[in-house]
């Protein structure tokens, strides 16, 4: 078995280059670079917002319900918050829960007239669009509770029927037959999901707006006639980091 070398020579690495390809290093080619930039130093506060979200500065989109144990809820994609700051904002954590599991979070941050479809992107900025994937947090929900409780006192056989009918159509709906995986225990945890946006070093890359959207890839409401795809998302808190101004 060959030995292991302590250290990888990278004049010999495995990996190829073909030959027609023009391959820079720094600080050797500074000059493809552009000008020598100062980096960017400054000061930050927090503005920390919590369901159901009634500020002068929040709009709310396509929200279902609200209470509060759960927050507001949202129509997944279609439901949004949307938040204006006086001062540039340097990223945004999102605190909340999924109806179902397998939750998505979705923060954009798109200037006047800009849109996803928009080609005309003037590189270099961030695409201003992120998503966080494989959020597994989920609120209590009747399935979880018929599940993990104790049963209810039952007046009558036909209501303790009635009740475990209710837990196997929630199973067959959510695993679409039986012969799917589904987010029917997903668990009961927060999630919290992180987004560094914008660029503030370029006036025209600053962020002054964001909007937050959720959902989870299971169904809502399974076997019911509201049955919807994507399962909408609670929010509960969102902690916004701004830039301070120097003279602040």
């Amino acid at each position: 078995m060959p030995k292991k070398s302590d250290k990888q020579d990278v004049e010999v690495a495995s990996y190829t280059i073909p030959g027609s390809i023009k391959v820079y290093r720094s600080p050797q080619d500074d000059d493809q670079l552009g000008e020598l930039r100062e980096v960017e130093i400054f000061e930050t506060e927090h503005h920390v917002y919590t369901t159901p979200f009634r500020y002068k500065n929040v709009k709310i989109d396509g929200w279902l319900e609200v209470g509060a144990a759960k927050g507001v809820e949202l129509l997944a994609d279609v439901g949004s918050i949307t938040i204006v700051e006086e001062k540039p904002i340097i990223s945004v954590t999102v605190v909340g829960s999924g109806c179902s599991g397998r939750n998505y979070n979705i923060v954009e941050w798109w200037g006047p007239g800009e849109k996803l479809t928009d080609r005309k992107t003037r590189a270099p900025q961030l695409i201003k669009r992120q998503r966080i994937d494989n959020l597994k947090g989920q609120h209590d929900a009747w399935t979880q509770s018929a599940l993990t409780q104790e049963p209810p006192e039952f007046e009558s056989v036909e209501e303790a029927r009635e009740y475990i009918k209710n837990i196997q159509k929630w199973v067959y709906n959510m695993t679409s037959g039986y012969y799917m995986p589904g987010s029917l225990m997903s668990g009961l945890y927060e999630n919290t999901a992180y987004f560094r946006i914008g660029d503030t070093s370029r006036p025209k890359h600053t962020p002054y707006k964001v909007v937050i959207r959720g959902g989870g890839l299971d169904y809502e409401d399974p076997g019911t006639e509201i049955v919807r795809y994507p399962a909408d998302y609670t929010f509960r808190l969102i902690d916004i980091v701004l830039k301070k101004p120097p003279s602040e």
